[in-house]
């Protein structure tokens, strides 16, 4: 099975509040697997066996821990965008 087969799937999005493909799913917004892609899409097809066969057991651990507090999160971005900023001194 090829990791793009499911990705013309369309379901409701419960977070977005409107329909996505299954393609959008596996990486919203940049990064790898939605939290939420077992819970939507486990009543279409073998959602859990499809991440199983094409993820590495370290992307499931990130996708089933727990959402971080919105304060961590919200840190844990300024302190990315700050390492990832090109300072006029450093060039």
């Amino acid at each position: 099975m090829s990791i793009s087969e499911h990705d013309k799937r369309k379901i409701r999005c419960r977070m977005l509040g409107h329909e996505v493909e299954f393609g959008y799913c596996r990486a919203p917004g940049g990064e790898s697997l939605c939290r939420k892609i077992f819970d939507c899409w486990h009543e279409i097809f073998e959602v859990v066996k499809f991440v199983r066969d094409h993820y590495s057991p370290e992307d499931i651990e990130k996708i089933i821990a727990p959402p971080q507090q919105k304060m961590a999160s919200i840190i844990e971005l300024i302190q990315r965008s700050r390492e990832k900023a090109v300072k006029p001194d450093d060039q």
